[in-house]
């Protein structure tokens, strides 16, 4: 079993939450749809233009086999700034907010088919994509700065676990409002954690399933990666799976 890892960073990027549409706040991190569509982008899987279905079988087909993990290697900058907007029913403009996020940068694991394991790494490889990578939007280009394979990746249990990339707690707030994770700090790493909540895409029986999902999100302190030890962890949807690599105290998760 093999893992793709890759960093990804950029001087700007802008991931939105589409159920928000009065202003353009940005998340620290994309959801995996997002990643789906880089990760497309790079490979060249193409999405669909009809406004009828958004998203085509080999989008489908890709998300359902890949699971991807994110660490988050940057401090959280953001700017903002407003702009005017003229509104079309009255004759007087408003203040429109955007947000950007200032110079971000992540680690990328990606655990796929065999065929696409090996199709990315070529292309990173070549460091030549068939679409451009975007981070959240056509004004935010992003670079793969360097890439590597991980071998030797083996599936473990997450209890007693230290983990620095981030958590998907897959219980919804809906049904039940106390998160099924525990974690606790690390005496010998920082721990600073931020909660944001994605629409999360997944597949369940070539069904396309999205929910909102809260992800817990290990960030930089001091120039340091935060670490979480976990003390339980429940996969009520069974999304989410850990791994350990070799030479390394930590574990990935992957969702």
């Amino acid at each position: 079993m093999s893992i793709v890892s890759f960093d990804l960073e950029g001087d700007f990027a802008a991931f939105r939450d589409p159920t928000v549409t009065t202003n353009q706040t940005v998340k620290v991190i994309p959801s995996k749809s997002a990643l789906i569509g880089l990760l497309g982008a790079l490979i060249g899987i193409k999405r669909t233009n009809s406004f009828e279905s958004l998203y085509n079988q080999d989008y489908i087909n890709l998300l359902e086999h890949t699971a991807v993990g994110i660490q988050v290697n940057s401090p959280v900058s953001r700017c903002t700034f407003f702009t005017n907007h003229r509104s079309l029913i009255k004759g007087k403009t408003k203040p429109y907010k955007t947000e950007l996020l200032i110079n971000p940068k992540y680690t990328i694991y990606v655990k796929s088919t065999k065929e696409v394991n090996q199709t990315l790494l070529d292309r990173l490889n070549d460091n030549k994509f068939v679409f451009s990578p975007m981070l959240g939007h056509a004004y935010c280009p992003a670079r793969i700065p360097q890439f590597r394979e991980l071998l030797d990746v083996k599936e473990v249990k997450p209890d007693d676990q230290l983990v620095s990339t981030v958590l998907l707690d897959e219980v919804m707030e809906l049904k039940n409002k106390y998160t099924k994770i525990k974690f606790e700090k690390s005496p010998s790493f920082p721990a600073k954690v931020l909660v944001e909540r994605h629409l999360h895409h997944y597949v369940v029986a070539d069904s396309l399933k999205r929910a909102v999902l809260r992800h817990y999100i290990p960030v930089p302190e001091n120039g340091k990666h935060s670490v979480l030890d976990i003390v339980t962890y429940d996969s009520p949807l069974s999304l989410t799976k850990f791994y350990s690599v070799d030479n390394s105290d930590h574990v990935l998760c992957l969702f």
